[in-house]
C-alpha cells in the first residue's frame, strides 16, 4: 500500500471517528414578549404605546420584563401599515432599536423605548417586538414576535399648547382656571395635576369640548392645592389607539 492512500485512510477515520466530533449546540429560544398592559383615563400613568410628554413628538413604547433569564436582547420593529409577511413580522418593517446588555446583573435588559424617528401628526404607527438570545458562540436565535393588531398601533395627533397657569398665579380667592389650545378645534381630553415634590397626582379628569381655547377650573372637590408648592399639568389628547400629549407646564400658587 502506498504512502498516498495511507495517509487518505487516516484523515478518513479522523473524520469518522466519534471522539473527534464537536457536538451540536443546543438551541435557547427566548419567550415571546409582552406589550405592557393598558391603562386608560382617568389613571394618569401611561403605559403600553403612548405619546410622549417631552418637547420632540415621540411614541413611547413598554413591554414587560422577561422573567425566565433566558432573553438576550430585543429588536423593536415599526410600519406605517399592519400587513405581516410569511415570516411573522411586519412585511414593511424598519427596525427602529435594537436593545442589549451585555452584563444583565449590571445593566438590566431594557423595557421601554422612546421611538423619535420621524414621528409625524396624521399618521398612524404599528410596532412590534422580537427577542432574541445570543448564544456563547455568537448564534442569534428569536423569539416569536408578538402579533399585530390596533392594539399594538399608535395614531399620532397634533398636540395641545399650554396657556395658564405658567409659573406663579395669584388666585385672589377664584379658582384655578387652565386654558389651553387645541389646533385641531376640540375633542377628548384628560387633564393631569402632579405635585412634583413628592410626585403625587393630586387631579386627574377626563374632559369633552369642541372649541380650539379651552379652558376648566380646577374643582373644589380635587386635592386642594397649597401655597408656593411646586406643581405641573399637562393635556393628553385621547383617540382610540392613539392621541397626543402636551408637555409638562409647572406653576406654583399665591392667595
Amino acid at each position: 500500500m502506498n504512502r498516498s492512500l495511507l495517509l487518505l485512510l487516516f484523515f478518513a477515520a479522523l473524520e469518522s471517528g466519534s471522539g473527534c466530533s464537536t457536538p451540536a449546540e443546543p438551541q435557547t429560544t427566548p419567550p415571546q414578549p409582552v406589550f405592557a398592559d393598558p391603562t386608560y383615563p382617568p389613571n394618569p400613568v401611561d403605559s403600553r404605546i403612548y405619546a410622549d410628554v417631552g418637547a420632540v413628538d415621540a411614541i413611547d413604547i413598554e413591554w414587560k420584563p422577561d422573567t425566565t433569564g433566558i432573553t438576550s436582547g430585543y429588536i423593536v420593529y415599526r410600519s406605517t401599515n399592519d400587513s405581516i409577511g410569511p415570516d411573522g413580522l411586519l412585511k414593511d418593517k424598519t427596525i427602529i432599536a435594537q436593545l442589549e446588555s451585555s452584563n444583565q446583573l449590571i445593566q438590566p435588559l431594557p423595557t421601554t423605548f422612546k421611538d423619535t424617528t420621524g414621528i409625524a401628526w396624521g399618521a398612524t404607527y404599528w410596532y412590534q417586538l422580537q427577542a432574541y438570545y445570543r448564544s456563547p458562540t455568537n448564534n442569534l436565535t428569536y423569539s416569536v414576535p408578538t402579533h399585530v393588531d390596533l392594539t399594538t398601533s399608535f395614531a399620532y395627533h397634533q398636540r395641545a399648547s399650554l396657556f395658564n397657569p405658567n409659573g406663579q398665579d395669584s388666585l385672589h380667592g377664584f379658582p384655578l382656571k387652565f386654558l389651553w389650545e387645541d389646533p385641531e378645534d376640540g375633542g377628548t381630553f384628560q387633564i393631569i395635576v402632579e405635585r412634583t415634590d413628592i410626585s403625587s397626582y393630586v387631579w386627574s379628569a377626563l374632559l369633552q369640548d369642541f372649541e380650539s381655547q379651552l379652558t376648566e377650573e380646577y374643582p373644589t372637590s380635587a386635592t386642594q392645592l397649597l401655597s408656593n408648592v411646586p406643581y405641573r399639568w399637562r393635556i393628553k389628547k385621547i383617540v382610540p389607539n392613539g392621541g397626543s400629549s402636551s408637555i409638562w407646564m409647572t406653576f406654583t400658587v399665591s392667595p
